[in-house]
Formats: structure tokens, C-alpha cells, sequence
């Protein structure tokens, strides 16, 4: 029995952003260091009604022991208030590790703490991951991805999501058909396809055409994810993969039209609604009791990724890139 992912529900098409999106499903992708539960709380919030079915937690590192419960509500607060973030957005715990067992009983301890899913990260590309067993290290081994999904669904109540995340490969793109089928076989309730290889790290274009070439051996939902940045790239990879489901992460912190009710119209319009994200976002994370140095840190991350899905909000980023102080940076928002 597949299951899909979580449907954007009944919502009124024209708070879509134009008819090319619309009655697509979109996730919230995670991002570590970035997109944290405050982030979450935000965009699911500001978001258009319907328009964010799901979100995936910052990963929690799972080694050779299970992670106390207390790890897992760091990572993921959202377990004490039914898994959702307070707007209702659905939010699953994304563990990362390469040996079964104590992922299992980690996904385990999540759900009856209170976590709506499990997504299993088998994409991150970064080296000290890597090497120690985790994310896109078990792309070279399928039936390892295989396992670790079996394991996990095993432990993990049937009416709770098991998702897993991977890359087309390790350098090959080819790679993409084998590996989504393993994780269907461990019985991933749905898969994410980031469309790069760990060696292309988040360098060339992403391939959504190989995305589909994992869509289409699948009985079970492919989430596209990759370059997702603007609502023309969404309706290309739609063609060229056949996905009617996409994982959108930089892409919201550029231009957070493509959830977020737009401020205003024009040029300027974008780059307004930066502002008043970022405005309300500082007022969470003093609320929250966040340092200045990291409340500061977190505003340049978020422009520095914006800047890069685009350009009109490079201002803001140039404006800010230098200052050390919170007051300094409200001042150069307003």
C-alpha cells in the first residue's frame, strides 16, 4: 500500500500565485542552521492557506545509540504541539545516520513524543557528514538505503509518514532508478528527490528530467527538490520531471512570494516582503531568547541565501553584511 504526501487541501485557487502552480503540492525543505523551528513557524504562518502541505525539520544526528527524547524536541519543538507547526503545517523529524537500529528506535521515540513522520536524510553532501556514515554517503549503497527505511517503517506506527530524502547518486545520475527503488522497497511512504549528485554538491543545474526517470518506475509520490527558485523553474521541472510535488528551500528565502501573500506591487514588491519577514523574524527569535550574534547571523544567512535565487534582494544583503549589532540591522531593514 503506497501513501502519498500530505495533499495541500481545499484552498481557493486564486490565492495561488498564478494558474501554471496551481493544485501543485509544495513541502518546506530544511536546511541546517537556517531553516529552524522559529523559520518554520513564520513561513507556515505567513503563508497562503493550503499552499505548504508539509516541512522538514533541521536533521538530528543519530550515531550508534538511540537520541533521548529531549534531542528530538530540540530539533524539532513542534512534538509538543502535535507534530504541527501552530498554523497547522504538518512537520516531520528528519534523522540522518547510517546504522538501522538506533535510527529505528529514534524514530520511534519521535512519534510517541509526539512527531507527525520521519523523513531519513540520504542527500546531505556535506564532507564531515560523509565521513562518518551519513546522508549521501549511503547513496553508494542502495541496499542499505533499503534497509534503514525497513527498519524505521517497521518501528513506526502505519498511520505515521516514513519519507526518505536522497540525490540522483553519488556522481552518476543514472544512479537515481536503483536507489529511489530501494527506499520503496524499505517502504518510504513517499521519496524527495534532490536533482544533483553528491559530488556536484549545489553546483550545475539541477537534472529534473532524471528526477523523472525515478517518478515513473515508482508506485509511491517523487517530490522534486532543486532549483526550485522561481514559478517558471516550478512549472519546467513539472514538464520535464512529471512531478505535481516539489520541495522548495532557498527559493522562499529570495523570493517568499511563492508561499508568503505578496506586500504591495512592482519591482520592490519581493524585497518588501524580505523586510517584513525578516522584521517579525527578529522579534521571534528575541522572544525566543536568542542571542544578538546569532539573531544577527541568522538575518545575513537568510540574505545571503536570498541573494542568490534573486538579485533585487542583494541590497538589503550589502546593507547589512558588515553590521554586528541588532539595532543596527532593524535600522538598515527600515
Amino acid at each position: 500500500m503506497t501513501e502519498k504526501a500530505p495533499s495541500v487541501g481545499s484552498h481557493d485557487p486564486s490565492s495561488t500565485p498564478t494558474s501554471e502552480t496551481r493544485g501543485l503540492r509544495f513541502a518546506l525543505a530544511p536546511m541546517d542552521g537556517v531553516t529552524d523551528h522559529l523559520y518554520r513557524e513564520l513561513i507556515s504562518a505567513r503563508a497562503r492557506p493550503g499552499v505548504i502541505a508539509f516541512a522538514v525539520s533541521e536533521f538530528v544526528r543519530v550515531t550508534d545509540r538511540a537520541l533521548a527524547v529531549r534531542e528530538i524536541r530540540r530539533s524539532c519543538p513542534e512534538v509538543l504541539q502535535g507534530g504541527t507547526t501552530r498554523a497547522g503545517t504538518p512537520v516531520l523529524v528528519q534523522l540522518l545516520g547510517g546504522q538501522a537500529e538506533p535510527l529505528a528506535e529514534t524514530a520511534r521515540a519521535a512519534i510517541s513524543a509526539g512527531a507527525y513522520g520521519i523523513d531519513l536524510n540520504f542527500g546531505c553532501p556535506a564532507k564531515v557528514v560523509n565521513r562518518h556514515d551519513g546522508g549521501a554517503a549511503l547513496l553508494k549503497a542502495p541496499e542499505r538505503i533499503e534497509h534503514i527505511v525497513a527498519r524505521v517503517r517497521d518501528a513506526v506506527p502505519a498511520a505515521h509518514p516514513v519519507s526518505a530524502k536522497i540525490r540522483l547518486g553519488w556522481d552518476c545520475h543514472g544512479d537515481v532508478v536503483s536507489i529511489a527503488r530501494a527506499a520503496e522497497r524499505g517502504g518510504a511512504s513517499w521519496l524527495t528527490v534532490h536533482g544533483r549528485t553528491r559530488c556536484e554538491m549545489y553546483g550545475p543545474p539541477a537534472d529534473w528530467a532524471a528526477i523523472g526517470d525515478a517518478r515513473r518506475v515508482l508506485g509511491i509520490t517523487t517530490i522534486a527538490n532543486g532549483d526550485l527558485n522561481t514559478e517558471q523553474a516550478i512549472v519546467q521541472c513539472r514538464d520535464q520531471s512529471g512531478c505535481d510535488s516539489f520541495m522548495l528551500g532557498r527559493g522562499p528565502m529570495g523570493r517568499p512570494s511563492l508561499f508568503c501573500g505578496a506586500t504591495g506591487s512592482g519591482a520592490n514588491s519581493e524585497s518588501a516582503l524580505v523586510v517584513e519577514l525578516l522584521r517579525e523574524y527578529l522579534e521571534m527569535m528575541a522572544a525566543a531568547g536568542y542571542g544578538e550574534e546569532l539573531r544577527v547571523a541568522r538575518v545575513k544567512h537568510w540574505l545571503s541565501l536570498g541573494t542568490r535565487v534573486n538579485p533585487d534582494v542583494r541590497p538589503l544583503f550589502e546593507s547589512v553584511k558588515r553590521l554586528s549589532t541588532v539595532i543596527d540591522v532593524r535600522a538598515a531593514l527600515d
